[in-house]
């Protein structure tokens, strides 16, 4: 295994780049029905608004990984976290997404933690992410009053489930020791603190589906279903491509569970250019929330840079 990680070091940016490559590729593959059949002169002004809006939830789960790691006692600055998170966040493009983890655990000296820590902050971020979905799920769906659909309670509830299991009092410590006895040293959240970073994701949840709804106006005569339901749509995809393994972002299993939850009310081809469309403007919207953080980060850094020049002289 030494030898091993050694040799993953020694040439980790090249692989990284091949792999976000590949990535990438099947990503524009997977959306090209979209780029190709969207009318870019009178609709991209809704794919850019409904791309904004979908920023909302990467920006949302970098601040919580941040936010995960001091909760769990590493000392990490705000911007360096942010940026790695960023940039792993791109590495998740490659597939299986195995990339990305390696990325955080080869920087964790930037951010004063330990490989556990490291690792632990990297599963609350994503339980609490499909935590948030499942909660929007299911409110979402008892606001409307109808029962959700199969598909989305398989996740969520399970998901629920598990966010309940790992909090101290119930199976958290156990689980704890067990990882122990095989050489991981896991710290585990209080259950309040779990319930923040739950929340937090969960307010970004508006944003979501506010970008879903312009799309589903914007791009369809259909009168608007409402926030509600553009919101309680969406989270079934997201789960269900969340969950699905060895595909950058849920590529093919989100688009197929959100076409067959909108198609009853729009009708299969509107729904399904609607869904890729939202594909898309998810993918920009990931992007604009990473050049986001790069921006800020990098930014901030050439004014001190700057700062302590003038100073100096």
């Amino acid at each position: 295994m030494k030898r091993a990680w050694a040799w993953l070091n020694r040439w980790f940016h090249w692989i990284a780049l091949v792999g976000v490559t590949i990535g990438l590729v099947l990503a524009v593959r997977s959306q090209w029905a979209a780029i190709s059949e969207l009318d870019w002169a009178g609709s991209w002004q809704i794919l850019l608004l409904g791309a904004v809006l979908f920023a909302a939830a990467p920006l949302a789960q970098a601040l919580t990984f941040w936010l995960i790691l001091r909760l769990l006692e590493a000392r990490a600055p705000f911007g360096e976290a942010m940026v790695i998170w960023a940039h792993s966040y791109v590495l998740r493009y490659a597939p299986s997404g195995a990339l990305a983890v390696v990325y955080r655990v080869r920087e964790r000296e930037r951010m004063h933690a330990t490989r556990d820590q490291v690792l632990a902050a990297e599963a609350y971020e994503h339980l609490g992410s499909m935590t948030a979905g499942a909660c929007a799920l299911l409110l979402g769906f008892a606001a409307l009053g109808s029962l959700p659909p199969l598909l989305g309670l398989v996740v969520a509830v399970p998901v629920i489930v598990v966010a309940f299991a790992v909090r101290p009092r119930f199976f958290g410590r156990w689980a704890q020791g067990v990882l122990r006895r095989r050489g991981l040293d896991m710290p585990i959240l209080r259950g309040r603190h779990l319930i923040v970073v739950v929340a937090l994701n969960l307010a970004a949840w508006i944003g979501t589906g506010l970008g879903f709804l312009v799309l589903l106006n914007g791009l369809t005569d259909e009168s608007s279903p409402g926030l509600i339901w553009a919101m309680a749509a969406y989270t079934v995809g997201y789960l269900v491509g969340f969950v699905v393994p060895f595909l950058p972002g849920g590529l093919g299993a989100r688009e197929g569970a959100l076409v067959a939850v909108v198609s009853p009310r729009y009708g299969f081809g509107a729904a399904t250019g609607v869904v890729l469309a939202t594909r898309l403007a998810v993918t920009l919207g990931e992007a604009l929330a990473v050049a986001a953080i790069w921006l800020v980060y990098f930014g901030s850094r050439g004014v001190r840079r700057l700062t302590d020049l003038t100073g100096e002289a």
